[in-house]
């Protein structure tokens, strides 16, 4: 997380605590008028019944003479109303207690939003936030939270970016063993597919194993040199001692035509608590809305153990275009003069089904997701020639990139590489010896498009590579195929993500799972 980030981060969080410091400001000044006007009702009542009495006693004292009656009267009218400055003194001692339980809620409040800065280990946020109330820094469990979290702050160590490991998942099918046997393309599906189940069953052997889930930002970023040039610089993951980072990121989060009817979610939109959830229709035509999804799981997840995430971060979501993004179809080739008959679906209103698909996608970006590409079209980047490359990657700019840039306010710059195929070999972009046709022309390309952090696919637990000018990583398919292969040939892969394959393999998939 960059300075900017950071100071970004703990605005929000001020922000949030300042809000509900309003809340119950204003609730305290209600009950405070409630009780003067309670109190001025109750002078009133008073006043009425001395007035009488005085009336009475007039009457019966009148032989005593006016000077002594008026002295008396003056005496009785001082017990039923009080002076200005007995009135002031009387409000103070009323309101002396709420005052203290109202600095007492601002302290709470002020202290649920740092220790959540805390939990996900942003402690110069979370200490930012905590001396930003100079009234309450003064409080004992306030200097209480402050010595603790700098203590733990001087334990932290530098996790080295090149060790951060990077998973990946494609749509999670809701129904899976309908996906997996009966629907349009089980085989594929199967090989390719991981279930909620499964997901669930990572997630939580992920944890109980010290993993961190961070942005692929946090790993580096660009920094402008004194020249005036910019270069990417390793970034500095501090985590307590123990804790592992790594990164994950879901491809296709486009919920494609193709896929209606297979068990898997229609499109995601915004639920009732304002944060994204999924549309899913069974095959019966049955229509709902839940965690089918990533995207829920993982927020449920990190809700209930928010140090899964560092500095609130959570994965990399990217899509392609021809199909338009999260179920909403907003590519160019479903407005009417470009309609194409083999697509499935027509007659959208696709300036509608972008203006929706910006309000998912802002949802996501403020909830800490990052959005990247995954091209336009899904073909090999590597095997294309260069003028298919940018034909493509300008199509992605024009249909994706520009809803990203509006919900976000800035373009993506993470491009993970459909079939998993980079433009390069193992060797840097900048290298002059590149042996695939094209690379530098293609970085190139890229680069000046925005791009800045490209993503394959390899099968070792960890691949990095920090250039002068970009950032590079392997991703390990976390799927059907992989866990079966680990399971018949027992490589040990996946021993650093938890101890048994077979416990996390779903059993409603038919073995053995086909290859690619």
């Amino acid at each position: 997380m960059t300075p900017e980030e950071r100071r970004e981060r703990a605005r929000q969080s001020r922000a949030r605590y300042e809000t509900t410091r309003s809340a119950r400001r204003a609730a305290d000044g209600s009950a405070s008028t409630r009780a003067r006007a309670s109190k001025r009702r109750r002078r009133k009542k008073n006043n009425t019944g001395i007035q009488l009495l005085i009336a009475f006693v007039i009457a019966a004292l009148v032989i005593v003479g006016a000077f002594f009656l008026a002295k008396k009267l003056m005496n009785k009218g001082g017990s039923a109303e009080s002076t200005p400055a007995e009135t002031v003194s009387t409000e103070e001692t009323t309101t002396e207690e709420p005052t203290t339980e109202a600095a007492a809620a601002k302290a709470e409040a002020l202290l649920q939003a740092a220790g959540l800065l805390a939990a996900q280990y942003d402690y110069d946020g979370a200490l930012e936030l905590a001396k930003s109330d100079t009234e309450l820094m003064e409080r004992e469990d306030v200097k209480s939270f402050i010595a603790s979290t700098e203590e733990t702050k001087s334990t932290l160590v530098r996790f080295d970016p090149h060790d951060v490991t990077h998973i990946f998942f494609h749509i999670l099918p809701v129904d899976a063993e309908y996906a997996f046997t009966k629907s349009s393309n089980p085989g594929g599906y199967n090989s390719l597919m991981t279930s909620i189940p499964e997901f669930k069953a990572i997630l939580a052997s992920m944890y109980e194993r010290g993993y961190v889930l961070i942005s692929l930002h946090d790993m580096g970023h660009m920094e402008k040199q004194d020249d005036g040039t910019e270069k990417m610089v390793e970034g500095d993951i501090m985590l307590p001692p123990g804790k592992k980072a790594f990164v994950m990121s879901e491809d296709d989060v486009c919920y494609y035509e193709y896929m209606k009817g297979d068990g898997f979610a229609d499109k995601m939109i915004i639920g009732e608590d304002g944060r994204p959830t999924l549309h899913y229709t069974d095959k019966e035509g049955n229509e709902s809305t839940g965690d089918y999804d990533l995207v829920p799981i993982l927020d449920k997840f990190i809700d209930e153990h928010p140090d899964f995430s560092y500095h609130g971060h959570k994965a990399c979501l990217v899509f392609t275009g021809y199909n338009g993004v999260l179920g909403y179809r907003t590519d160019e080739t479903y407005l009417p003069e470009n309609y194409k008959e083999h697509k499935v679906e027509g007659g959208h209103d696709v300036e509608a089904e972008r203006k929706e698909a910006v309000k998912v996608l802002r949802a996501l970006y403020e909830d800490g997701y990052d959005l990247g590409s995954h091209s336009w079209g899904h073909r090999d980047m590597g095997a294309m020639s260069v003028g298919a490359l940018k034909e493509d990657s300008d199509k992605w700019d024009r249909n994706v990139n520009s809803l990203i840039k509006e919900a976000t306010g800035k373009d993506a710059d993470i491009l993970i590489y459909p079939k998993g195929a980079d433009i390069g070999d193992w060797r840097g972009y900048e290298a002059d010896n590149q042996a695939k046709a094209g690379c530098r022309e293609k970085f190139n390309y890229l680069y000046d498009l925005g791009f800045r952090y490209f993503c394959n696919v390899d099968s070792a637990k960890t691949w990095v590579q920090v250039g002068s000018h970009s950032l590079r990583t392997g991703r390990r398919a976390l799927d059907g195929y992989n866990f079966w292969y680990e399971m018949t040939e027992n490589k040990g892969r996946f021993t650093d993500l938890w101890d048994d394959t077979s416990k996390i393999f779903d059993p409603v998939r038919p073995t053995p799972v086909p290859s690619y």
